[in-house]
């Protein structure tokens, strides 16, 4: 995974410090409710009337439960549905949290008077949200703007966004309750049921904007899709401030202000002493961005300027490619990139325009091993090793089928290599897909998954990389294959070595382990029994001191 150490909006360092008073708060009330439950159905008409007169101090969101009856809208998003009621320990419908732990009971039980106490406590932060279908009315795509009006000292807050759809109706109940309309129902917590987790130190000014996007399931009517975000304390379940979402622009804070929001192609670990990264950057400005100056070194080396002049509307992002990076490498190494003017004027927010990523220098090997991990589109799926004059010395992919894939890498003499790995869909790797490159006696040197649409590193080798008196496993055979209850495992060793075996399913689970013998070294065959396995392909590792050869066999 990349060691970025990036000083995005969620960890600040705030210059300019503003003085704000308390924000007006927005209520949030949160009823756990299922479509045949007959207390819901006698309940719900007056609750819901209460709401709407009331859009002004409150919002909503209803989550439906699987008891006591079917309910269609539970089914749908079971996940979801079952954490928020986790967080609450909810055992009852119909039921109500209004803004989290300040108060909980049965929607008959939420008065005029009640919402008026809670609208007047005041909130520690102001939050604005835009949402919009995009992709043919395919996808949601949503920005969370929040900034602190005060300073906040919280070890768990947490962020969520939840899709919502404000009115659902049926032509005949769904359930056993009668009831045909439902409102704000939740379809979808963004990014996930856990949100997104804050700084625990957010001081007063300081803002950060948030995006995601969702494809839509399970929806009746797009036009009734809406997006409720807010804050939530997860050990006091307070909720500090709630927003309904509009399709009008974002209003930002600051008229000139960008944003660093990431790093491409850069390497974890390097023996080259050169990179060609790319510095992500959003305009969150209310103003054109037209021109800015970014600075960057490495090492504290040569500062180098970069003048980069285009036109990126408000919250619109652009890419920054980094030349001239050239530099001796370190054990630690240090990339430190800053946006120092836009629009010819200074940052207004410097919070959030510096970037320091970490890398090490690259581990020098004897043998390495590539594991590919296929995900869903594994024909998006290619990679490449290559010298440091761009020689390809070895390629694989498009893949097919699910899996792993191991592939020892075939160095072409000493000296630096880079694996470039790519992804067609530019995505990197979903679900449990991702590559690692290891070595020695399963060391991982380095390993990826998100990413877009290329990942980089290197790896240096050297006959004598690892240590010297390490033994060479040579001429490996196994058979027979296909086998059905034995097989024999045949190799030579260069030396006296301690050697262990392993069989791996393709799920990359050990399912048969033996002991380290010593083995004298010459020509060495083994048996063993594998009459306990089910049908199907593993992977025979072989390690002898820090070096590893894999084979695969297919078991009938």
């Amino acid at each position: 995974m990349k060691r970025l150490n990036i000083l995005l909006s969620l960890a600040f360092i705030l210059i300019n410090i503003f003085s704000f008073a308390q924000t007006q708060r927005l209520v949030l009330a949160e009823e756990f409710t299922n479509a045949s439950c007959g207390p819901c159905a006698s309940q719900n008409p007056a609750f819901d009337a209460l709401l709407q007169q009331n859009t002004d101090k409150v919002t909503s969101i209803k989550y439906h439960m699987s008891w006591p009856g079917p309910d269609p809208m539970y089914s749908q998003n079971t996940v979801d549905n079952n954490a928020r009621r986790s967080v609450y320990g909810i055992n009852s419908v119909p039921h109500v949290q209004m803004d989290g732990s300040w108060w909980d009971g049965m929607p008959s039980q939420v008065n005029q008077a009640r919402i008026n106490s809670a609208y007047a406590r005041p909130s520690a932060f102001e939050m604005q949200v835009q949402h919009q279908l995009i992709d043919n009315d395919q996808k949601i795509y949503v920005k969370t703007l929040i900034r602190a009006t005060e300073d906040v000292n919280v070890s768990n807050l947490r962020l969520f966004v939840v899709v919502i759809e404000k009115h659902i109706h049926f032509n005949s109940p769904p359930g056993y309750n009668g009831e045909k309309d439902f409102y704000n129902v939740m379809k979808k917590i963004l990014p996930d049921k856990n949100g997104y987790k804050l700084s625990s130190n957010i001081s007063n000014g300081e803002y950060f904007l948030v995006e995601n996007t969702w494809e839509l399931a399970n929806v009746y009517n797009n036009n009734e899709l809406s997006v409720v975000a807010f804050i939530q304390d997860m050990g006091s379940k307070e909720v500090y401030q709630a927003a309904n979402s509009s399709t009008d622009p974002l209003v930002l804070p600051y008229q000139n202000d960008v944003e660093i929001t990431g790093l491409k192609y850069e390497t974890d670990k390097n023996c080259s002493g050169t990179m060609s990264p790319v510095v992500e950057i959003r305009n969150n400005g209310n103003n054109t961005l037209t021109s800015m100056e970014v600075k960057y070194s490495v090492n504290n080396g040569e500062e180098h300027t970069y003048n980069w002049t285009g036109n990126a509307a408000s919250l619109e992002k652009t890419e920054i490619p980094l030349t001239d990076l050239s530099f001796d490498v370190l054990d630690t190494n240090h990339l430190v990139v800053t946006v120092t003017k836009v629009n010819n004027v200074n940052d207004e927010y410097v919070a959030n325009n510096n970037l320091d990523f970490e890398f090490y220098r690259a581990d020098v090997v004897e043998q390495a091993y590539l594991i590919i991990y296929l995900d869903q589109h594994p024909e998006e799926t290619t990679w490449k090793l290559m010298k440091s004059d761009n020689t390809v010395v070895q390629e694989g992919g498009p893949y097919s089928g699910s899996g792993q894939k191991v592939i020892n890498l075939e160095f072409n003499g000493s000296g630096c290599y880079r694996l470039e790995m790519y992804d067609a869909g530019g995505d990197g790797f979903s679900g449990t897909g991702k590559y690692i490159v290891a070595y020695g006696d399963n060391s991982i040197s380095f390993e990826g998954k998100h990413f877009t649409d290329k990942d980089v590193n290197e790896i240096s080798y050297d006959i004598v990389g690892v240590k010297s008196n390490i033994s060479d496993i040579k001429d490996l055979n196994i058979y027979p294959n296909p086998a059905t209850d034995k097989i024999r495992i045949s190799f030579y060793l260069i030396s006296k070595e301690d050697v262990g075996i392993e069989i791996i399913d393709m799920q990359g689970r050990v399912v048969k382990q033996f002991d380290r013998r010593s083995f004298d070294a010459g020509q060495i065959n083994t048996d063993v029994d594998i009459d306990d396995l089910t049908a199907g392909l593993y992977l025979v590792k072989i390690t002898a001191g820090n070096q590893v050869k894999i084979d695969k066999i297919n078991v009938k």
